[in-house]
């Protein structure tokens, strides 16, 4: 993971250790509190405002991300990195946690209150799986897809193979001089039929979507026709096979700079239920 995977944990230990020390300090403040009042601090408790204002304050900061990475100049402010600003945006997001539980009381409250917490819990566990995907996709894309390409480049790069895979069926079949190769009228009806629309995106059959099955098929044919047909026959396999990496690069893609949309738009919702909680305990102050 970008936190805990291996020599990442060594750039954030001290936000870490700094988190495990203030939430070790906010308990033993609030468990003394507790015992000296008899009773669990809530809200309305010098202790629960000081920690309600604090977290509040936190997720002020957290949203001051987006204009960060939105607009230019803020990328570029000297007095904090934007590594600095993205491990503080981590690590006060997971402090928010416990500072919402002890400014509750570790109690639900009314609906208002009930429906903040639970919102808070959301949005922290959308983050979490946005750290989990940022680390686990760029992984994977290197398993699955060793041909990657920038992604607005897909279309013309296969449109550039198969023009070229196409001339050399031509010249395979006589069509642009010299003989026609033994066997190569089986490759070219297999092309035209199944894998040119898979290649073009018009159809998705199983037997090429399937690396497995992909390999089957491929095997099946090349059986079926003279040793002359087979480089043509491996050259659209390899075609294929570049349309099933840039498949899974799209979607890797999605989910990688997507889940922002889903984080996001919780994000602003939990602002709009703070701003409603902080107005609605104001007046029965």
């Amino acid at each position: 993971m970008l936190v805990f995977g291996r020599r990442q944990f060594t750039a954030h230990f001290r936000w870490f250790l700094a988190s495990v020390f203030l939430t070790a300090g906010m308990i033993v403040s609030y468990t003394l509190t507790a015992v000296q009042t008899g009773e669990l601090p809530g809200g309305s408790s010098p202790l629960g405002l000081m920690l309600g204002i604090v977290g509040a304050g936190i997720i002020a900061f957290e949203m001051l991300l987006w204009p960060r990475k939105r607009f230019l100049r803020a990328r570029t402010l000297p007095l904090i990195r934007t590594k600095q600003w993205m491990k503080a945006h981590i690590w006060l997001g997971l402090l928010a946690v416990p500072i919402a539980v002890l400014h509750s009381g570790f109690r639900c409250g009314g609906p208002l209150a009930t429906t903040l917490m639970l919102m808070l819990g959301i949005v922290v566990a959308s983050g979490i799986v946005g750290l989990v995907l940022q680390a686990w996709i760029p992984r994977r894309m290197l398993e699955l897809v060793p041909e990657e390409v920038p992604i607005t480049e897909t279309e013309r790069i296969l449109a550039v193979h198969l023009a070229e895979f196409e001339r050399r069926l031509a010249i395979a079949q006589g069509k642009l001089g010299g003989p026609e190769i033994e066997g190569i009228d089986e490759v070219v009806r297999y092309y035209h039929s199944e894998a040119k629309p898979y290649i073009l995106g018009i159809t998705f059959p199983e037997s090429l979507t399937s690396p497995t099955r992909a390999t089957s098929t491929f095997a099946l044919l090349q059986a079926r026709i003279p040793a002359a047909s087979h480089p043509r026959l491996q050259e659209l396999f390899k075609l294929c096979d570049l349309r099933r990496q840039f498949h899974i690069q799209t979607r890797l893609h999605w989910w990688l700079y997507h889940w922002l949309w889903i984080h996001l738009p919780l994000s602003v919702a939990l602002v709009g239920l703070l701003i409603a909680h902080i107005y609605v305990a104001l007046r029965y102050i």
